[in-house]
Parts: structure tokens; sequence; C-alpha cells
């Protein structure tokens, strides 16, 4: 896969997780303080479906923001690869924070 793929992979999946997120957390508030049950879906259905919201986001947050974080550390050893500067050669200063 492409590395434009894989940001608008990861994009997509972050936009997913806020999504989510919230709209497990408007389900839950509204089914909370505001609206009581009526007909046959009690409150305690509603509130599963806005955890499970709330887990699904949670979830593909921690994905989408550890992609984000590998992606942004291939981008920094493949830049490090191709001006050679390999940590632990001979005249390399391993000291360097930035490494």
């Amino acid at each position: 896969m492409s590395a434009k793929k894989k940001y608008e992979l990861t994009r997509l999946q972050g936009a997913m997780a806020i999504a989510s997120f919230s709209a497990g957390t408007v389900i839950c508030m509204v089914c909370l303080f505001f609206v009581p049950p009526y007909g046959e879906i009690s409150s305690t259905a509603m509130m599963a479906v806005s955890e499970f919201l709330v887990l699904c986001g949670g979830l593909l947050g921690a994905k989408a923001s550890f992609d984000m974080r590998m992606q942004r550390f291939e981008a920094r050893v493949m830049k490090e690869i191709r001006s050679g500067e390999i940590p632990g050669q001979a005249g390399n200063d391993d000291n360097n924070p930035n490494l």
C-alpha cells in the first residue's frame, strides 16, 4: 500500500473515531438526562449502544494515533537512511538527541 493511501486511511479512521465517540456520547446524554424511554427500547439498550460506540471510537482513535506515530517514525528512519546518517557509524555523534 502506498504511503498516501496509508495516510488517507489513517485520517479516515481518525474521523470515524471522532464521529463514533461523539455519537456515543450524544446518545448516552440524551438517554440519561433528556428523554424518558418510550415504547419497547429501554434506556439500558440505548446505554449499551452508546457504550459500544464510545469503545469503538476509543479503539479506532488509539489505532489511528499509533499509525500516525509509526508513519512519522518510518519517514524519519527513511530520511536518515537516505542521508547516510545512521546512528552508531564512525563519525556520527551518538549523543545527538535529535536521532
